[in-house]
């Protein structure tokens, strides 16, 4: 069993991972190079899709904050979601998601979507990011906002395409087997269970994919239909996730339920369209939602009812 001090040192851990995150966003969004600095050890790694590589606190910190200048006309504003922490109060592994979008609405919107993987170490004065790869699959608007970065093609693989920047099978914190933060908490594993889902699906992980699934899974899978059991469902996910290689399952758990075995539960997760985030009045808004039944089997949460249900909510609507 885990004490009580060690979920509490799970929790600070996983909180402060976090705000590092959440100081990279910000940093990155508002062009701040000191900021940007603060997050990375002095000989920290960046390994971008769009950037390319960078090594140094200040080589990285000058190389992303020359995309979004602080006197931009537009400037961005980057969200984060579809966090996962991993590792230990020493050592940790992140992964998330992040969206930027230039101004918040309206028809000129420019927005792009990135997968991060980052792999963190505490220090005497906080945690710092010794390696962090950034993945920018895709972009929406007015390309000039963007003709700095290297993008990749709409045609999908060509002879010549680089190396991708995050290879799932070896870089994953699943595939490099980094320990679960709370290993013996259902319910904050079931909160992290989207995470690994949607990372697996959108990275094209097919074996980490089918761990996320029963055996007898079943459910209304738009646009593939119903289907019935594992060997159904992941063969059409495989088929189905070729033609998309820039897809991005932006989501946020709105609300979980477990049984007081911890070994049944129900998560609703509302569906993030970069483009529209938002009411005009600022609340949080969903362009679809999961209903996802889980079952947890040999300690790992897998879904085995699968809902996904079109149309818009918003944070007032169950």
């Amino acid at each position: 069993m885990t004490s009580h001090n060690d979920d509490s040192r799970a929790h600070r851990t996983a909180k402060d991972v976090l705000a590092v995150l959440e100081t990279l966003a910000n940093g990155w969004a508002n062009g701040d190079t000191s900021a940007l600095a603060g997050v990375f050890t002095e000989s920290g790694e960046l390994c971008s899709s769009a950037h390319g590589e960078a090594r140094g606190a200040s080589d990285i910190a000058a190389v992303l904050s020359a995309d979004f200048a602080p006197d931009s006309a537009q400037p961005f504003a980057i969200t984060t979601t579809n966090h996962y922490v991993g590792g230990n109060d020493e050592r940790a592994v992140l992964t998330s998601y992040l969206y930027g979008i230039s101004p918040q609405s309206g028809p000129a919107a420019s927005v792009f979507g990135a997968t991060l993987l980052a792999d963190l170490v505490r220090t005497d004065v906080g945690w710092h990011i010794e390696t962090l790869r950034l993945s920018i699959p895709w972009t929406d608007g007015d390309p000039a906002r963007f003709d700095k970065w290297t993008l990749p093609s709409v045609e999908g693989w060509k002879l010549g395409d680089p190396t991708p920047t995050i290879v799932s099978e070896l870089d994953s914190p699943w595939a490099r087997g980094i320990p679960d933060l709370h290993p013996d908490d259902a319910i904050r594993q079931a909160e992290d269970f989207y995470s690994r889902y949607s990372w697996a699906i959108d990275q094209g992980d097919i074996a980490l994919l089918s761990d996320c699934f029963t055996e007898d899974a079943f459910g209304s899978f738009p646009p593939m239909g119903d289907r019935q059991g594992r060997h159904d469902v992941i063969g059409q996910m495989k088929s189905f996730r070729r033609l998309w290689p820039w897809m991005q399952h932006f989501g946020r758990p709105l609300k979980i339920t477990v049984d007081e075995a911890g070994t049944t539960g129900h998560l609703v997760v509302g569906r993030i369209i970069p483009q529209q985030p938002t009411t005009p009045t600022g609340r949080d808004l969903y362009g679809a939602h999961y209903q996802l039944d889980l079952r947890r089997e040999n300690g790992t949460w897998r879904i085995s009812r699968f809902d996904y249900i079109p149309g818009w909510i918003s944070t007032t609507e169950e």
